[in-house]
């Protein structure tokens, strides 16, 4: 009994759709893995995704004749062929055979010639293509789908003495086979496109911040260098004035001091992650921060105000957390040019503890929050070069901590840091101390 024509047509164009939805599902979960850093996915990975379409086709087939039953499961099994190599290729093949053969009848053997034939077909032509243009490469896959739909139907007429002569079903399927190959290929070599392209863009990202980096750093460094260089070309010239040479020497330790603190800022980021893990404890550390930058904060007219609510202990090295509580406060304090108040306070919340640090200094806009971290970035324009906020977030982030930054013009800021508690031993005085109010940011 001939097949109703447009229940041919809708069968093979929901097979299309059910065999599109998975490519697409399959292609957004591998594009979306932030860890993957080249365009390759394991033959395995391909041997199942391509057996699942194989198991949907056939469970949407559409019976032509009887004994026989025409689908799109030639489309991944042409897939797996192309992108898994000879490693999935045989094993496709196997699968294809096998989960035909509950269905038997005398289809079943054209199923195997045909996955015989066009595992040997796939396998010489494979190589040939794979240097071609990939618009190429689809027309080729699209004739190699032709070529399947077109046997398909004669190689029953001559094992079986088949005679099928519906032109306007066999014309359908060819059709639909065909375009559905085209189509199906054409998508996800613009998805191999796209993602290589993407790869390109974060490597030139990379390369991008590398470049700004290195061209901030030569920046800084060179000018501290030069003034050096002057300043010993003064002291040869005279060697007698002692006094004058003192100043001079003065002067050029003080820039040789600060070339070397950018040259340590850039090694910072370089490698962000401590070194040393440790029990930090978070009351030491930020008593020891305050009283180095105190003398800085009088010299500027501000005020320090400390005030710590337990003493819990983080892991992390305490040098690079007193790093981060020194370079947060030293921008809290250039801030405030006119002086104010500096406050630094911590906190419990949960199984984390939290760092404030506020400023009443001139504060940023969304705009210069967005850009805070940066690498070329910095509130201070030529005396500034981005190094120190961009450390900072490196920083934390290697000690699993988080960092976020609050702010309004004329309103100063405030920079929260979070870590998580070490939970090595229990501190009953800890516990005791610790109160769930939080001090106020005013």
């Amino acid at each position: 009994m001939a097949m109703n024509h447009s229940e041919l047509l809708t069968g093979l164009l929901l097979n299309l759709l059910v065999i599109l939805i998975i490519i697409l599902l399959i292609s957004f979960q591998y594009l979306s893995r932030n860890k993957v850093h080249k365009l390759h996915i394991q033959p395995l990975s391909i041997y199942l995704a391509c057996s699942l379409l194989l198991l949907l086709s056939l469970a949407l087939s559409v019976r032509l004749e009887d004994g026989f039953v025409y689908d799109l499961r030639f489309i991944p099994f042409l897939l797996g062929g192309i992108y898994g190599g000879n490693r999935v290729l045989p094993w496709l093949a196997v699968t294809m055979i096998a989960i035909r053969v509950p269905m038997l009848g005398p289809g079943l053997w054209v199923t195997v010639v045909m996955a015989i034939l066009f595992s040997l077909v796939i396998i010489y032509m494979r190589p040939k293509l794979e240097n071609k243009v990939w618009k190429t490469r689809v027309y080729w896959y699209t004739l190699f789908a032709f070529g399947y739909s077109v046997l398909s139907l004669w190689i029953p007429s001559l094992i079986f003495d088949f005679s099928y002569t519906n032109a306007a079903s066999l014309l359908i399927y060819s059709a639909v086979l065909s375009g559905s190959t085209f189509f199906v290929f054409y998508l996800c070599e613009i998805i191999r496109t796209i993602y290589t392209l993407q790869l390109e863009a974060i490597k030139y990202e990379k390369m991008q911040v590398v470049s700004h980096l290195a061209a901030s750093m030569s920046h800084e460094v060179r000018n501290p260098l030069t003034t050096v260089k002057g300043f010993l070309q003064l002291i040869n010239e005279d060697p007698s004035n002692v006094s004058t040479n003192s100043e001079l020497s003065r002067v050029a330790v003080s820039e040789i001091d600060r070339a070397t603190e950018v040259i340590n800022q850039y090694l910072n980021f370089a490698r962000p992650h401590p070194e040393l893990e440790v029990e930090v404890e978070i009351r030491d550390e930020i008593n020891r921060s305050t009283e180095i930058i105190m003398p800085l904060a009088a010299k500027k007219g501000i005020v320090l105000k400390a005030n710590i609510l337990h003493h819990h202990s983080i892991i992390g090295d305490p040098n690079k957390l007193q790093q981060v509580l020194i370079n947060v406060m030293k921008n809290g304090l250039e801030a405030m040019e006119t002086g104010g108040t500096l406050r630094i306070f911590s906190y419990q919340e949960g199984d984390r503890v939290f760092i404030v640090i506020n400023d009443t200094g001139t504060g940023m806009t969304k705009e210069q929050l967005m850009r805070l971290g940066e690498p070329y970035f910095s509130m201070k324009g030529k005396n500034g070069t981005g190094l120190g906020m961009m450390t900072v977030f490196q920083l934390v982030e290697g000690m699993k901590g988080t960092i976020k930054v609050l702010s309004k013009p004329g309103k100063g800021t405030s920079v929260i840091l979070s870590f998580p508690i070490y939970k090595g031993k229990e501190n009953v005085n800890s516990v005791k101390q610790t109160t769930e109010v939080r001090p106020s940011l005013r």
